[in-house]
């Protein structure tokens, strides 16, 4: 669980670096170039947010999940790599949370 753990916890800080002092609609739109739903990152964000504070094997499930779904939105963004991607989604995929 810890590696999932670090992985997931350094994409939310990506997330939340730009969160500070813009409309949400316009922090969206600059980290995503209007590639992602907003519902994808408000899942991810939930199911951080739970997990940071219940690390419980259930609430690391369900961010795995919502990690995956927002990182299978972004395959649709022109600025993502798409080896980067991919790797991060494998590593994502393979990570327990039973650890």
């Amino acid at each position: 669980m810890k590696s999932i753990t670090k992985l997931i916890l350094k994409i939310g800080f990506s997330i939340c670096i730009f969160l500070t002092s813009c409309s949400e609609e316009d922090v969206i739109e600059e980290l995503t170039g209007g590639c992602v739903a907003l519902s994808e990152i408000e899942d991810y964000g939930n199911a951080l947010e739970r997990f940071s504070n219940d690390p419980s094997v259930n609430n690391c499930e369900a961010l795995k999940a919502a990690s995956i779904a927002y990182l299978q939105a972004l395959k649709d963004c022109p600025f993502i790599e798409d080896a980067a991607l991919e790797e991060t989604l494998q590593n994502t995929s393979e990570s327990s949370c039973e650890d």
